[in-house]
């Protein structure tokens, strides 16, 4: 008997479009090959759908033609394959080129698995209101939000029906214009636990996160990414859950208030730190030195920027206070370069201390 065409087995042919997850037109391309890959490559091409253009300038007066077509394209397939909605997970807006009638449209779909929302651009008109209805869906776990708004009213506004499912939250380039809060008077919803929350480079969050109209609870909250915003430890929002996060990833900002008390953060497993550029890493390394002698921190992971490579200074800098401070469950310091591998082993000569006891990894990131 002869051998069998790999190319007849389903699982194999599943397993090599699973590579193609990312290269459009190859699925594309799948997609119309045979109808036992269609499922497959639709799979990866609607799991996660970008609507608008991130390139557009603000200051545009019509939408480019070619993004108005992609968008009324978009809603066409969706409406006539209403089955596709099914295997959207991931949805990721641009406002500022969404025509309206779009936005309405997008709002309104039966959305049957979608986890995660992601929008962006100048927040004026029906962009509030259909976002607010995305942010809805029974089905979500996170959202993000970046952009400008005309005021703290309407950034709370767009969140006042959130899913109760939500549990990460990004609040990323957030930029809102002087003005009150909701004038409403009535008494917020009941808030949502959620265990991960995002605040970078986004200003006046703090006024709405500390006030009774916030939609958030944090007593649940695991994981915690900020940058100018280091005294949120001591913000009252925050007073009962530092205990108990997990995972911290912070940026120092000079000058200003850079460093943060670690102490209370008694149940850290995983500190990331930022170091674009040279004067963040004192203020990072005395961050470090407040951690509480009785910690449960397992990885620390230094992101540095490209201009601080090669740098022995900095490595013995590093090296020398990290290996000082009192880590007892500490089992790698990660470094992460935008730099090719072959610089690694330059790298991880810098830090001698830390080599010999074989917790230095070093990679590249973003």
């Amino acid at each position: 008997m002869g051998a069998q065409n790999p190319m007849a087995v389903q699982e194999l042919v599943d397993y090599c479009i699973d590579f193609l997850f990312d290269s459009v037109p190859d699925l594309k391309a799948c997609a119309l090959v045979n109808r036992s890959w269609l499922a497959t490559a639709q799979l990866h091409l609607f799991n996660q759908i970008v609507i608008g253009s991130s390139g557009y300038s603000y200051g545009e007066s019509a939408l480019p033609a070619r993004t108005r077509q992609r968008c009324i394209r978009l809603f066409q397939v969706l409406s006539a394959s209403p089955r596709l909605l099914g295997l959207v997970r991931g949805l990721w807006i641009h406002v500022d080129t969404t025509p309206d009638d779009t936005m309405d449209a997008i709002s309104l779909f039966p959305f049957l698995r979608l986890q995660q929302i992601s929008v962006s651009g100048n927040w004026v008109g029906r962009a509030l209101s259909a976002t607010q209805a995305l942010f809805a869906l029974p089905t979500l776990i996170k959202i993000s939000i970046a952009g400008n708004f005309r005021s703290l009213a309407d950034f709370a506004w767009i969140l006042q029906r959130c899913s109760p499912t939500v549990r990460d939250v990004s609040f990323c380039r957030v930029s809102i214009a002087p003005g009150g809060l909701l004038s409403d008077p009535s008494p917020p919803l009941p808030r949502i636990e959620i265990e991960s929350l995002d605040l970078w480079w986004s200003d006046r969050i703090h006024d709405w996160l500390n006030s009774a109209q916030c939609h958030f609870g944090f007593t649940n909250l695991k994981q915690l990414r900020l940058n100018e915003n280091t005294t949120l430890p001591q913000w009252p929002a925050f007073s009962a859950s530092i205990s108990r996060i997990e995972h911290l990833q912070f940026q120092p900002q000079v000058p200003g208030p850079a460093i943060i008390d670690l102490a209370p953060f008694t149940r850290l497993r995983s500190i990331e730190i930022f170091l674009e550029y040279r004067d963040d890493v004192s203020p990072a390394l005395e961050t470090l030195s407040t951690i509480a002698p009785v910690n449960q921190l397992a990885t620390l992971r230094l992101r540095v920027g490209k201009a601080h490579l090669p740098d022995a200074a900095l490595g013995a800098e590093l090296d020398a206070r990290i290996s000082s401070l009192a880590l007892p469950h500490l089992q790698a310091v990660e470094l992460v370069y935008r730099v090719q591998p072959r610089a690694f082993a330059a790298v991880a000569g810098t830090l001698p201390l830390l080599n010999a006891r074989r917790l230095v990894r070093v990679r590249a990131g973003d």
